[in-house]
């Protein structure tokens, strides 16, 4: 490992958790310093602004170049470490993956449950962080265009949290990526494809069943067999252990 692999992550992030399975999944892991960064302060300052325009984690930096985004990251891993195991230049494995994406945790959390729920303080602290954001735009006009990117994703985030329509659809979005997800394993054999007995996919699909089963609802899978027995016999493999070992 040198000091230029790096992949800048935040523990309690799902995607991060993605990120670090990925280099487990390759094998990886060994050369890259897992670097902790603080949300809402380290990944809106402008050294990380610079890395990744739009402030989220995980950024993969390897050799100095940085990669921001899992699928992006994946690809990367794949071109730069053979043999090619994520495939994720492909059609199918690139669908699947962005259904996984399209589940927002932050918020099936703490999004705005009900309509008479009253997020007035969220409101204000989310502001507050947008000033924030504005105020390092303002003082590093260099970087006008990044930050722009970045108020942009900050705007989407206060909308899952405040917005009690959009918390409906992510919860019954995820209730029909389940669904369609137990179909799947039950034909074809416990595979999430077809053709494919492990992609870039999985890593989504089980860092992110991880997270709702020890975030959200430990029995989400308990009427749900096949994604139940999938998530565990993922779990027992060593990427995963390493993965979540490391964090």
């Amino acid at each position: 490992m040198t000091q230029s692999n790096i992949l800048y992550y935040n523990p309690g992030s799902v995607f991060s958790n993605v990120g670090v399975l990925l280099l487990c999944q390759k094998g990886v892991q060994d050369q890259f310093e897992l670097r902790p960064i603080q949300m809402g302060v380290d990944n809106i300052a402008p050294w990380y602004i610079k890395l990744n325009p739009k402030g989220q984690v995980p950024t993969l930096v390897h050799h100095g170049k940085p990669v921001p985004d899992t699928l992006a990251i994946a690809k990367y891993l794949d071109d730069q470490f053979k043999p090619s195991i994520f495939a994720a230049d492909d059609a199918q494995v690139v669908a699947l993956i962005e259904r996984w994406r399209q589940v927002r945790v932050l918020s099936l959390l703490s999004g705005k449950k009900t309509a008479s729920q009253d997020v007035a303080q969220m409101a204000s602290t989310l502001e507050n962080s947008r000033r924030q954001v504005e105020e390092y735009a303002k003082s590093n006009p260099e970087l006008e265009e990044a930050y722009k990117v970045r108020l942009d994703v900050h705007d989407d985030r206060s909308k899952i949290l405040i917005d009690h329509d959009t918390y409906m659809a992510h919860k019954e979005g995820l209730a029909r990526l389940l669904e369609d997800t137990e179909k799947a394993l039950s034909d074809n054999d416990g595979k999430l494809l077809p053709d494919r007995d492990q992609s870039a996919a999985d890593a989504y699909a089980v860092g992110i069943l991880h997270w709702l089963k020890s975030k959200l609802d430990k029995d989400i899978l308990k009427s749900r067999p096949w994604t139940e027995r999938y998530f565990q016999e993922q779990a027992a493999r060593s990427s995963f252990i390493n993965a979540f070992n490391k964090k």
